[in-house]
């Protein structure tokens, strides 16, 4: 039984070197990136990320990508050129340096305003092409264009020629500060800058195409070679070569042309080749790591940069697929397949911390610690068979005291023949098993898929004893006589002597016969752990063999364990709990209060886990199988780190209303520490992200806007934003909070004052003012009124019947006249356009979302030309009725212009408001118009828009009209979504 969802892990295993190695997730066009071509990465100081890409900047905050291009009109608001080759942050993080095919850029991240800089040339050829930028460890900026050196100067705020190459046929590549000695790495070898002589002078003998450098330790470098991999070098040793020291294509490098390399905060190196990414955790031979990014193949993933950020994580660019994060911190888990199949179904501790393991390929034996396997080993009758074998081998359990290896396969008992490494079937021939198990006198309980329990003895070579059941998921020994069973249907104790068996659901209403047991193992603590199918993680305990004093608690109820599978417990020294899931590992800590979730950022398996699939070895070694290979780990290795991202305001925006044409318009508010509002500001919106990028899509948020609502609100990863509309003056403050998976709320928060300023004639003084003016005109006007009344109540009775007539009748001609279309009696666009607002006012604030429709009547003008324009009024009319009569009175229908109408459905989503439109389509082709003595058929083309993918109304009739004329490009008469 597969408990299994859809995620890509990636993760690879050097045979030479046990490397935890992290799980990378992948960023690419689909992420929203602007190119998938990403030259380089740095962090600003609120922890967003930066890339360079061939189509400008982009800033990442983890769910979102804003792009920054070249400039328009305003130079301050883009680069010179749209190919950004570098990007380097500036020692505070206040600015990023971009470098590009046209000279350099620095952009202040909270403005988001660019500066540019002049580079002054060493030569009339220059051509200011930034090759490299980089922040030395004394923090001074580095720039290389082409053969030019250049440093910025924070005095005079320019930048300064400092040397330059004199070999005009050479480039430079990058730099390092060794001790207080500058290198600088071309095409051409390795140098120094002399800062009295202002040169560049050799500093090894080899002239080799340098790539990259790196400080290793205080005399030596990391150099990156575009024909030797990546070299350890000690300048100080004059004599010794670049390349004496070299880990190359021989020793397990991707490819010898380095691209990268990064030294990270524990002295990993990570390195960047042109054919994928490797780690060298000590440098010498065969302890390089391939780690791939991505589903690409190995081999394919062209590594740009690397880049590790102050939380510890590593972003790897590439110059195909976008980029990738990792997290080595949590790199605690090993997941990999074994032999040439990855479904392992199931698996059995063996002799020396090795296990018996099953997967579509067949039987195998896999040595922990070796990291080496052995098989396969199958039975004739699955290698004949054109099943795939994971098929036939479902349960194992070897039996340490007799030495025999029994497994449940899909065509009855096996047993493994020492002499033929092979699976001979021994009983219950043709009956398909699930799970095995094997009690103190040697005899074999089988748990089969429908056929029931069968306890087979092999001295005798009969079945002793059977039970119809269902699906029994596991078989536990609780003494050489009884043994629990675990099934879809429950949970029972069954005795092979007696053959009585009970079911637990005749003691306890927790775990019914409705339940679906999935585990069942015996607890460190005196009890026994079971684990189910969305009903829960339990713990029971009976009084001796006293089954009516069984008592079940459930741990956890309120957690995602409560809702999702569990495949396998495994309980450790430390009396935590380990458990698979459908959805990766979950950790319950020994007071089991405290539970952790493990999912593909550790290294786990998020496709999830086979029920049953699990082994524990003799040093601690903890497997879990599942769907796409196994995980294994020891819990002493698993350290737990807080987790708590920093959170942000990531963009603030204001709607305001002009008083004098009542026309409403978006602008974007600086973010600061407040947002002042003024009486024409009728709606605020402040977006917000928490800085964890690999599981952003996970977390959930809690905001409050404190003085106007006292309780929290709470939305997901897809919706944050906060919006709030016509705030009374008065001061405000809002306040966000991120809510992991395990409902741990971050201890970080983001928060920003909101002042409401009230207009000048709602201050406390101008009130008293306009009451006492208004109750002194009222007065006056009140005894003027009487007066008046008193002389001419008679006449202006009589004229005040009159006029009020008169004026309800003008009133109700002009509404006529100004909402409705004079030929079809349809609503007009002036009318349409209101209720349009009036629809995305109520989207925008309470999410009521609709449809648009725009429709054209097909050939119109041909009709006109040959029946006369009465005859297209006619068919004008006849149309706007049909559409009439086919929609509800909430939709809204309007003669657009011409021959094209537009309908407004509320509460319509794309899909439904496209069998709206194809209704519609129906009615008109099915309808013939007369005309004079002719019978004429008329047909529409439709374009169809939902405004939950547009950002205003106009956007969204922008959208239906374009798709009607793709509707009338195709050939009419048809609907467009």
């Amino acid at each position: 039984m597969l408990i299994t969802i859809s995620v890509f892990l990636s993760l690879a295993l050097n045979a030479h070197a046990q490397i935890d190695a992290p799980a990378f997730q992948s960023f690419n066009k689909e992420s929203g990136i602007a190119h998938v071509s990403i030259a380089d990465i740095a962090e600003d100081k609120y922890g967003f990320l930066w890339l360079a890409s061939q189509s400008g900047i982009d800033k990442f905050d983890g769910y979102t990508f804003s792009n920054f291009g070249m400039w328009g009109e305003d130079k301050a608001s883009g680069l010179q050129t749209l190919l950004a080759l570098q990007i380097e942050a500036s020692k505070d993080g206040q600015y990023m340096w971009i470098g590009t095919f046209s000279g350099l850029s620095r952009l202040n991240v909270d403005t988001e305003m660019f500066e540019h800089y002049k580079l002054p040339a060493s030569s009339s050829l220059t051509k200011h092409v930034i090759n490299r930028i980089k922040r030395t460890e004394d923090g001074k900026l580095w720039i290389i264009s082409e053969r030019d050196l250049y440093t910025y100067n924070e005095e005079t705020d320019s930048v300064e020629l400092v040397s330059y190459l004199a070999d005009t046929t050479s480039t430079l590549t990058d730099v390092a500060l060794l001790g207080k000695t500058l290198y600088v790495a071309s095409t051409a070898g390795l140098f120094k800058f002399d800062p009295i002589k202002k040169k560049l002078e050799s500093a090894a003998t080899e002239k080799i195409n340098i790539t990259r450098l790196a400080v290793a330790e205080r005399s030596t470098l990391f150099l990156g070679t575009a024909t030797r991999g990546v070299c350890l070098y000690n300048p100080s040793r004059k004599s010794e070569k670049i390349t004496a020291q070299c880990t190359s294509e021989v020793h397990g490098l991707s490819d010898n042309y380095v691209t990268d390399i990064m030294l990270s905060a524990k002295g990993d190196v990570w390195v960047g080749t042109e054919s994928g990414l490797n780690l060298l955790t000590s440098f010498g031979s065969y302890t390089v790591v391939e780690i791939p990014l991505s589903e690409k193949e190995a081999g394919n993933e062209r590594v740009s940069s690397i880049f590790q950020g102050r939380t510890g994580l590593v972003v790897v660019g590439t110059k195909d697929d976008g980029f990738a994060i990792g997290n080595p911190g949590l790199s605690h888990f090993q997941s990999r397949e074994v032999g040439d199949g990855r479904i392992i179904g199931s698996m059995t501790s063996y002799k020396d911390n090795k296990v018996w393991v099953t997967n579509e390929k067949g039987l195998w034996l896999f040595d922990t610690v070796e990291n080496s396997y052995e098989g396969p080993f199958t039975s004739s009758d699955a290698r004949e068979s054109d099943d795939i074998s994971s098929d036939k081998l479902l349960g194992l359990v070897y039996d340490e005291k007799r030495d025999n290896l029994w497994v449940a396969t899909r065509s009855g008992l096996a047993r493994l023949n020492k002499q033929t490494s092979q699976l001979d079937i021994v009983a219950m021939q043709g009956k398909a098993g699930y799970s095995v198990n094997v009690d103190a006198d040697g005899d074999i309980w089988f748990g089969g898929y429908s056929d029931g329990v069968f306890v087979f003895r092999p001295s005798e070579g009969r079945i002793i004893k059977q039970w119809p059941m269902s699906l029994t998921t596991r078989i536990l020994m609780e003494d050489k006589e009884n043994a629990w069973l675990s099934t879809v249907s429950g949970l029972h104790l069954a005795n092979k002597l007696t053959g009585e068996i009970a079911s637990v659901s005749q003691y306890t209403d927790k775990i019914t016969d409705k339940t679906v047991v999935t585990w069942i193992s015996r607890s460190k603590r005196g009890g026994y752990w079971v684990g189910t199918q969305a009903a829960g993680l339990f713990f029971v305990t009976k009084d001796g063999n006293d089954l009516s004093s069984i008592k079940v608690t459930q741990l956890k109820r309120e957690s995602r364990l409560s809702n999702i599978s569990i495949g396998a417990i495994i309980e450790d020294d430390e009396y935590g709990l380990w458990i698979s899931t459908i959805e990766g590992i979950t950790y319950i800590a020994p007071n089991l209060s405290s539970l952790s979730y493990y999912g593909a950022e550790h290294g786990v398996l998020t496709t999830g886990y086979y029920i049953g699939s699990v082994a524990l070895t003799q040093n601690n070694t903890i497997l879990f199988g599942g769907a796409e290979g196994l995980t294994l780990f020891n819990p002493l290795n698993v350290v737990s780190t807080k987790w708590d991202p920093s959170i942000h305001l990531t963009k603030i925006e204001v709607v305001s209303k002009e008083q004098e044409s009542g026309k409403t318009f978006q602008q974007k508010v600086s973010l600061g520490s407040t947002v002042s509002l003024d009486h024409n500001d009728i709606a605020l919106s402040i977006e917000f992200a928490a800085l964890n990028y690999i599981n952003a899509n996970e977390l959930r948020y809690a905001y409050k806007l404190a003085d106007f609502e006292n309780s929290w609100r709470f939305t997901d990863a897809k919706n944050r934003v906060a919006t709030y509309t016509n705030l009374d003056p008065g001061r405000y403050r809002f306040t966000v909070k991120a809510i992991n998976k395990e409902n741990e709320w971050s201890s970080n928060e983001a928060q920003i004052e909101v002042i409401v300023v009230p207009p000048w004639w709602d201050k406390p003084i101008w009130r008293t003012v306009f009451l006492l003016t208004i109750i002194l005109l009222l007065s006056s006007a009140v005894w003027f009124r009487i007066r008046t009344l008193k002389k001419r109540s008679a006449e202006l009775a009589l004229k005040v019947e009159e006029k009020t007539k008169d004026l309800e009748e003008a009133v109700e001609k002009l509404t006529l006249l100004s909402t409705q279309d004079t030929l079809t009696g349809l609503k007009n666009r002036r009318y349409f356009s209101q209720r349009a607002s009036a629809q995305w006012h109520e989207y925008k604030r309470h999410n009521h979302t609709f449809s648009l429709l725009i429709i054209d009547i097909d050939h119109f003008k041909r009709i006109n030309d040959n029946y006369g324009h009465q005859a297209g009024d006619i068919v004008l009319t006849k149309v706007a009725r049909i559409l009439e009569d086919n929609l509800r009175e909430s939709d809204v229908i309007s003669r657009w212009g011409g021959e094209e109408f537009l309908i407004l459905l509320p509460s319509l989503s794309l899909k439904e408001a496209y069998w709206v439109a194809e209704k519609l389509r129906k009615c008109i082709a099915e309808t013939s118009i007369a005309i004079s003595r002719n019978e004429i058929s008329v047909s529409i083309t439709c374009g169809v828009a939902d405004i939950t993918d547009y950002d205003s109304i106009e956007a969204c009739i922008y959208a239906v009209d374009k798709k009607l004329y793709r509707g009338k490009e195709s050939g009419r008469n048809a609907v467009i979504k």
